[in-house]
């Protein structure tokens, strides 16, 4: 189970973010009521990606997004004023894959733009943008029956691909859902699925999520492609609330699964834009 850092201040380290981040935005830096010291962690944001093309550090999407909760970021860079993330050939589970810590709530709405680069190749398919993370959070096929935690990330999913035979392809997006009564170790889809991706396109993506009191299956899940609903479920993410609130955002981009199938032998390239979250309740 995944247990959430103590971040520990002293004045002298907590005021150069602070002075640091209210010359971006003050407005909506530190509204973090909980928090007892300054942290770099929001209940609300949008981040546009505007910004020098190169490399995409971690201190620049920390000032963009907000503080990592974990992950390692790298494989990160901006080009034409969106976020490109780099997914490396003949890898699983690499490219980028972080959680960016956000002020607990018990209702989340994000939404993004993202497309696939032009010479993407779909192999089986893999994780892709931004999500949530409930509680302690649940991933890897880890099933989440303790009733302590949930996610609700995006997949995209080519159901003909495999690493050297794509001539089929016939890719879409899938919702990828952790959660207490979930049927089986990985993530539920639903058996929802959106229509064919196509390379080098924008799609805008939502996600809302609200938690569910007790043991009860008063939570919510929502999904929608381009405005169109791909799934509104009622759903039961945990029975315990102190692990019912939201966490984190999820950042992951990466291929796979765990079999070789889901390998590429290219790189691939995956671009965001307009990244919005807004937390509707604490």
């Amino acid at each position: 189970m995944k247990k959430r850092s103590n971040y520990v201040w002293t004045i002298g380290m907590a005021l150069p973010i602070l002075f640091s981040a209210c010359k971006k935005n003050e407005a909506e830096f530190l509204v973090d009521n909980d928090a007892t010291q300054p942290r770099a962690i929001y209940s609300s944001r949008t981040a546009n990606f505007t910004r020098p093309d190169g490399t995409y550090t971690q201190a620049q999407a920390e000032a963009d997004m907000g503080q990592l909760a974990s992950g390692t970021w790298k494989n990160a860079d901006i080009y034409s004023n969106q976020a490109r993330i780099r997914i490396p050939a003949n890898s699983l589970s690499n490219g980028n894959i972080v959680n960016i810590d956000v002020s607990d709530g018990t209702e989340y709405e994000l939404s993004f733009k993202v497309r696939f680069g032009p010479n993407f190749d779909w192999s089986r398919g893999g994780k892709v943008g931004f999500g949530f993370h409930i509680g302690n959070g649940f991933t890897g096929c880890n099933k989440a029956d303790d009733g302590t935690g949930g996610t609700a990330r995006l997949m995209w999913y080519n159901p003909n691909g495999t690493k050297t035979n794509n001539s089929n392809d016939q890719p879409y997006f899938r919702p990828y859902v952790y959660y207490k009564d979930m049927p089986e170790n990985c993530g539920n889809t639903f058996g929802k699925q959106s229509k064919t991706l196509a390379k080098n396109t924008w799609y805008t993506v939502k996600i809302r999520v609200k938690s569910n009191t007790g043991s009860s299956t008063n939570g919510s899940v929502l999904y929608q492609i381009d405005g169109v609903t791909l799934l509104s479920q009622s759903i039961r993410w945990t029975t315990n609330d102190s692990y019912a609130k939201i966490k984190s955002i999820t950042f992951h981009t990466f291929r796979g699964g765990s079999d070789e199938y889901w390998q590429s032998s290219t790189d691939g390239l995956i671009y965001y834009d307009d990244l919005t979250y807004t937390r509707i309740s604490s």
